[in-house]
C-alpha cells in the first residue's frame, strides 16, 4: 500500500533512550522521604508460623518499622484472586485455597513472605530481616504433581481434598470412545512438559506512594497490564476505591507474560506505604524472583491417538495432570484447561477429542 496505511513501517521511538542509557524503570524512581521493604520469606515448602519477634531488628540502624502477615490481614486487605473460574465435569467450582499477601499462620512455598522489613536503606532492610527471629513448625510437602495426588499427600488446603483443584473435561468422551473401538491402531505417548521460570533481564519491582491528604495511592510497577492491575488492587484486594489509586508502568525489561499478574509484593508496598507514613521500594533479585515469579507449564500428560487401517486419525484422547504450585495466580485456571485443550487439534483434521 505504498509509505502509508495498513502495512507500512512503523518508525520505533523508544530505541534511541535504551541504548543510551535513558531508559526509565522502576527502579529508577526516586521519592522524597523513599524508604526500602525487604521480604523475610519461609525456607520451609509447608509450615506453621508459630511466632515472630522482631524486638532485635526494631533496635537497628535505619529500621521503620517490621510488618507481618497478621497485620495485613487484620487490615482487611484481600486475597489474592484468580480471575478466571473453571467448573468441574461433576458442575462443582473449582477448590481453590486463600492466597494472602503475606502469610498470617501458614506457608506453603518456599520464598513465601511472612513479614517486611521497611527501613532508610535497601541494606538497612537486609540487614535487619536477619535479626528478625521466626518459629515455625514445620509440615509435611509434596515436592512435585506425582507425590500431591498419591493417596495420603500431604494436604496442602483444607478446600481442596485431595490437592485438587478441578477435574474438568471437554470434548465428545463418547465419540472418542466409539472412534478408538473402531481403531486398527493405537499409538500411545505419555509426556511431561517440564516446569519453567521466567527470568526477564528485569526483576520485578514496586514503588508505592500514600498522599495522606488526598487519600490517595500511586503505584509504579513492572506490570504488563497495569488496566487490570488497578481494576484488581481496587474491586478486590481493597487497597483503595478505583478513583484513589494510579498505576504507572514506565519502561518493563522484559515480561513473557510473568508481569501480567498481580503479585503480593505490589499490595504489600501500598499497604506499608499507608502504614508507615512514607514511599515504600521494594526490588527484587534474582534469588527472589525464581522463588515467587509465576512458574509455567509443569503438566504430565497421556495422550492417545486412533487411527483408521489407512492411517487416518479418528480421534485423540488427552489426560493431563497440571501443578498450580501453592496458589492460585490470576489467569492460572485457563493455562491447562480452555488455553490449552482448545488447541490440541492443531492443523489437524481430528474428527472426535476429549481432554481431561
Amino acid at each position: 500500500m505504498g509509505v502509508e496505511g495498513i502495512g507500512a513501517r512503523v518508525v520505533r521511538k523508544e530505541d534511541r533512550r535504551f541504548i543510551t542509557g535513558q531508559g526509565r524503570y522502576v527502579d529508577d524512581v526516586k521519592m522524597v522521604g523513599m524508604s526500602y521493604a525487604h521480604f523475610i520469606r519461609s525456607p520451609h515448602a509447608h509450615a506453621k508460623v508459630k511466632g515472630i519477634n522482631s524486638a532485635e531488628a526494631m533496635k537497628m540502624p535505619g529500621v521503620i518499622a517490621v510488618l507481618t502477615g497478621q497485620q495485613i490481614v487484620d487490615d482487611k486487605v484481600g486475597n489474592l484472586i484468580c480471575g478466571w473460574a473453571i467448573t468441574s465435569k461433576d458442575g462443582s467450582p473449582m477448590k481453590m485455597g486463600a492466597w494472602p499477601a503475606m502469610a498470617p499462620e501458614t506457608v506453603r512455598f518456599v520464598g513465601q513472605a511472612v513479614a517486611v522489613v521497611i527501613a532508610e536503606t535497601k541494606n538497612q532492610a537486609k540487614d535487619a530481616a536477619e535479626a528478625v527471629v521466626i518459629d515455625y513448625e514445620e509440615l509435611p510437602a509434596a515436592a512435585d504433581i506425582k507425590a500431591a495426588i498419591k493417596p495420603g499427600a500431604p494436604q496442602l488446603h483444607p478446600e481442596a481434598p485431595g490437592n485438587i483443584v478441578y477435574d474438568w473435561h471437554l470434548g465428545d468422551e463418547a465419540a472418542v470412545k466409539d472412534a478408538f473401538s473402531k481403531a486398527a491402531n493405537v499409538v500411545t505417548l505419555d509426556l511431561t512438559n517440564n516446569r519453567l521460570v521466567p527470568n526477564a533481564m528485569e526483576p520485578r519491582a514496586a514503588v508505592a506512594h500514600y498522599d495522606q491528604a488526598e487519600e490517595h495511592y500511586t503505584l509504579y510497577t513492572t506490570s504488563q497490564n497495569p488496566h487490570v492491575a488497578r481494576l484488581v488492587l481496587s474491586a478486590f484486594y481493597n487497597i483503595a476505591p478505583e478513583h484513589k489509586l494510579r498505576v504507572i508502568a514506565p519502561d518493563v525489561g522484559g515480561g513473557f507474560g510473568s508481569k501480567i499478574y498481580i503479585y503480593p509484593e505490589e499490595m504489600v508496598a501500598l499497604w506499608a506505604s499507608k502504614k508507615v507514613g512514607r514511599p515504600v521500594k521494594w526490588t527484587g533479585d534474582r534469588s527472589e524472583a525464581f522463588l515467587t515469579d509465576a512458574h509455567g507449564r509443569d503438566h504430565v500428560s497421556k495422550a492417545e491417538m486412533a487411527f483408521d487401517k489407512d492411517n487416518k486419525i479418528l480421534g485423540l484422547r488427552v489426560k493431563t495432570h497440571a501443578n498450580f504450585g501453592a496458589y492460585m495466580s490470576l489467569f492460572s485456571s485457563a493455562v491447562p484447561t480452555y488455553l490449552y485443550a482448545t488447541l490440541l487439534s492443531g492443523q489437524y483434521v481430528i474428527p472426535a477429542i476429549y481432554a481431561r
